[in-house]
């Protein structure tokens, strides 16, 4: 039988000019294996997950969803997922307005806390494209309201027709605890939300736990809070 003994200079030569064979082969394995297990892999249903993201200010969001995480599960145990997302939109860095857009074009985010100038941008072209009017669910007690000025949460649909879309939450003075400035904020439930019943139920959980007394000094840190905004934003002229 013809053929070539197998020796050490002939085993050395063919990985020479051959290892690239045996490394392409490697990694089309490995990516297999990584694609093979992320389509594979187990994906929370739309239904079973909220996410809250804070828009208005800055939010501990780790220390936030540990505090809500079981509250909820409580109150709806079928639920699998929390996550709350710090998306600070009055800051200056472009890539959280890039990160923001990405979500929202992905109809990405259940709860949302939004700057005032925000929440009617996004419903510009109708409310009722952007957020879930809110009205039956406060007629009907599941989202309390009580002693909050609702005007500024008051938009028009296509049809011309008022709803309450929003609930301003400047008075949940309980979110200064989780490093959140309330100031501004307009709390609203997206109409893309594929969980709409569990993302009220956040809603109202957060305007009942966070809704406290104004914090002696807070007047002083939020003017300051706002000076440094302005000087910050300046630099960028």
């Amino acid at each position: 039988m013809d053929g070539k003994r197998m020796d050490k200079h002939t085993l050395k030569n063919h990985w020479h000019y051959s290892w690239w064979k045996y490394a392409l082969l490697c990694a089309i394995g490995f990516f297999g294996v990584n694609i093979l297990f992320t389509v594979t892999a187990y994906r929370v249903p739309e239904e079973k997950k909220i996410e809250l993201y804070v828009c208005s200010s800055y939010v501990d969001s780790i220390k936030l969803q540990e505090f809500l995480w079981p509250m909820i599960l409580e109150a709806s145990p079928e639920q699998e997922e929390l996550l709350v997302a710090s998306i600070n939109l009055t800051d200056t860095d472009p890539y959280t307005r890039m990160q923001f857009t990405t979500y929202t074009a992905a109809q990405q985010g259940d709860v949302l806390i939004l700057p005032r100038s925000e929440f009617q941008s996004m419903a510009s072209d109708g409310a009722e494209y952007a957020f879930v009017n809110l009205q039956p669910y406060i007629d009907s007690g599941r989202l309390s309201v009580d002693g909050i000025d609702l005007s500024a949460g008051v938009l028009k649909n296509t049809a011309g027709q008022e709803g309450i879309y929003g609930i301003p939450v400047s008075s949940l003075y309980g979110l200064i605890d989780y490093n959140c400035d309330p100031w501004g904020g307009i709390l609203c439930v997206t109409s893309y939300s594929m969980n709409e019943e569990n993302a009220v139920l956040t809603a109202d959980l957060l305007m009942d736990t966070m809704s406290t007394e104004k914090p002696e000094g807070y007047d002083e840190m939020h003017n300051q809070s706002e000076t440094q905004k302005q000087q910050s934003s300046q630099l960028y002229f």
